[in-house]
């Protein structure tokens, strides 16, 4: 059994006490943020001025990015099973009730995405940062813990995101030093 293989095994099988099922679904659910990121965006855009306005359409060019890569041109390519996919063969895998996609399991979405916003987030509002690490380790950890991708799924996830994010956040530092605004 290979590392990813056992990593995941213990996450999911050893440590997947049923008691946290509803937090790992909530945080792997886009809905459960909804409420947060919607206050978040209406703050940026009407009280944080031209600043918050380029972070929401960095916000935006990011997930469209990282969706579309992770979603359309690595899981196809690199066209891993999900380790909740029957044919997979592994024994005693907890979903707690979470869908089991038939996509590609690397790298996860879910991390590559909220990889890429956090790292803009915390980069814009530096005090945001350990709330942005904590938030993207929460969510990552949950799509293992659901049972639906290893753990090198989600480290190649926030690695993509981070990539992305970082590219983004140079974007936008280049944007404000080029045209001296926020």
């Amino acid at each position: 059994m290979n590392w990813d293989t056992a990593a995941f095994r213990f996450i999911n099988i050893e440590l997947g006490a049923d008691a946290l099922a509803p937090v790992m679904k909530a945080l792997s659910s886009p809905g459960f943020f909804a409420p947060i990121i919607l206050i978040a965006i209406l703050w940026m855009v009407f009280k944080d001025g031209g600043r918050g306005r380029w972070t929401v359409l960095a916000l935006i060019l990011v997930i469209l990015a990282g969706d579309q890569l992770s979603s359309h041109v690595l899981k196809p390519l690199v066209n891993r099973p999900r380790p909740c996919r029957p044919e997979v063969g592994i024994e005693g895998v907890k979903t707690h009730g979470a869908r089991c996609s038939s996509r590609g399991s690397f790298p996860s979405s879910h991390a590559t995405n909220i990889a890429a916003t956090m790292l803009i987030l915390a980069w814009r509002y530096r005090r945001m940062t350990l709330v942005a690490i904590l938030i993207a380790f929460a969510v990552g950890y949950s799509r293992i813990y659901l049972g639906v991708h290893y753990p090198a799924d989600v480290l190649g996830g926030w690695a993509i995101g981070g990539g992305l994010g970082f590219g983004f956040s140079r974007g936008l530092r280049w944007r404000h030093r080029r045209f001296n605004t926020a």
